[in-house]
């Protein structure tokens, strides 16, 4: 049984190489029995997405703590037609809400975890075994939650956008080991959700598709070019969490931060995070 005293849930967020203002937001909350994170990625060639990413999480998170909504779906759903509605009160486009929207919580004993859009989720259990599932959209084009309360660009969206969301499915048997790809599958659901005893696991994390767009630039003489750095190969030294403790997301940011500008690993879009530690 997890011990709700040891439950903590921290974030972080970075702004992207190629971003002139950060259009990702996280959001972690540290209510009693009630620990949840939420991370959102405004779409980038949309309106004002970097403050509806905000109404998104903010809005997301009153809900979990409110118990608005019984399940994950529900909560997407519900958060993104409240945001839009705020968004419309103070004067910004629909476009605004144009946003993904992950969320991670901790409830009777169950973590309840949901991908709108993409995103990766890291699960790391209490045997140090590492599960990430990668959710995304092959044409480019993710389906956002907020879609679902326009039908009219919902339908523009199925109508130019064919392809069906892919999720692959990563495990390791040791946190710092190679990630091997399991399996890949895809859906037409809306939400990918994922719902596991809460006492099996160490860690959750939830990090926007941020983290697929990480590259190093090489350069000689004559030539410089950049060159893109995996997934796979980059998510350890994020997520690798020596504790649970405090600002424990926060501090390994900074960590990661100053070894990439050693080694001159970069991000070119924005990148969010948000964990919850499950305890000990």
């Amino acid at each position: 049984m997890v011990d709700i005293n040891q439950l903590n849930a921290d974030c972080a967020f970075t702004i992207g190489s190629t971003h002139s203002i950060c259009q990702d937001y996280a959001f972690a909350s540290n209510d009693l029995d009630h620990a949840h994170v939420v991370v959102t990625d405004g779409c980038s060639s949309s309106p004002d997405t970097d403050i509806g990413a905000r109404l998104v999480a903010r809005v997301a998170s009153q809900l979990i703590l409110k118990r608005r909504c019984d399940d994950t779906s529900c909560l997407h759903r519900e958060a993104t037609r409240l945001a839009l509605d705020w968004a419309r009160t103070i004067g910004l486009p629909d476009q605004a809400i144009d946003a993904t929207l992950l969320t991670a919580e901790v409830k009777n004993q169950e973590l309840a975890i949901g991908v709108s859009g993409d995103g990766v989720v890291m699960l790391q259990s209490r045997q140090g075994n590492i599960d990430v599932y990668s959710t995304s959209f092959p044409n480019g084009f993710p389906l956002y939650p907020s879609y679902t309360h326009q039908p009219e660009r919902l339908e523009t969206w199925k109508s130019t956008s064919p392809s069906r969301k892919q999720v692959r499915q990563f495990r390791t048997s040791a946190p710092t080991g190679k990630l091997k790809l399991l399996s890949t599958t895809t859906s037409d659901q809306l939400t990918h959700t994922i719902r596991v005893a809460a006492d099996e696991y160490k860690f959750v994390a939830l990090l926007s598709d941020g983290i697929h767009s990480f590259y190093k630039t090489h350069a000689d003489v004559t030539s410089r070019r950049n060159i893109s750095v995996a997934m796979e190969d980059v998510i350890a030294d994020i997520v690798g969490f020596k504790s649970g403790h405090g600002g424990f997301v926060a501090r390994r940011a900074k960590q990661f931060a100053k070894q990439a500008q050693i080694t001159s690993l970069q991000h070119a879009d924005d990148l969010a995070v948000g964990a919850i530690y499950l305890g000990s």
